[in-house]
């Protein structure tokens, strides 16, 4: 007896706040789901950054030890810089094109992209956040 109250009012409970649940569910699936890409992510790339790091070490070492004229620190202001160049597109290859990361098309495209994504998760929260949420109020119970 006593149990199939605590049932009735655990039923009431979550029939009354349905669309808070249903909501929880799917906050709960997506960090789920956030999770597992990480953890995949982690366990495809972890081991070969590792083999790289290594390999970068060693290729280092013998460099300096083969341009004794060289230091250490002066080496590492040098690539600092050419990471630092690298990351905005720019490269320090002899074999590297000539043509700029921000003309105006790649520009455009950039900017397209950043309006396109942006304007879509607008949208959604202004249209598709109360959908789902009329979707979960209008479907049948019981």
């Amino acid at each position: 007896m006593l149990q199939s109250l605590a049932g009735s009012s655990c039923v009431r409970l979550v029939e009354r706040h349905r669309s808070a649940w249903c909501f929880g569910l799917l906050v709960l699936g997506y960090l789920l789901y956030l999770v597992f890409g990480a953890v995949v992510f982690s366990s495809v790339e972890l081991p070969y950054e590792d083999l790289l790091r290594q390999e970068l070490r060693k290729l280092k070492r013998r460099f300096l030890d083969e341009h004794e004229c060289l230091s250490e620190p002066r080496l590492e202001r040098f690539l600092g810089r050419v990471l630092e160049a690298s990351n905005y597109g720019v490269s320090a290859l002899s074999n590297a094109s000539g043509s700029w990361n921000w003309d105006f098309t790649s520009a455009l495209f950039f900017a397209s992209t950043v309006l396109s994504t942006t304007e879509a998760f607008r949208l959604f929260s202004v249209l598709g956040g109360p959908a789902l949420g009329v979707a979960g109020d209008i479907t049948p119970r019981g």
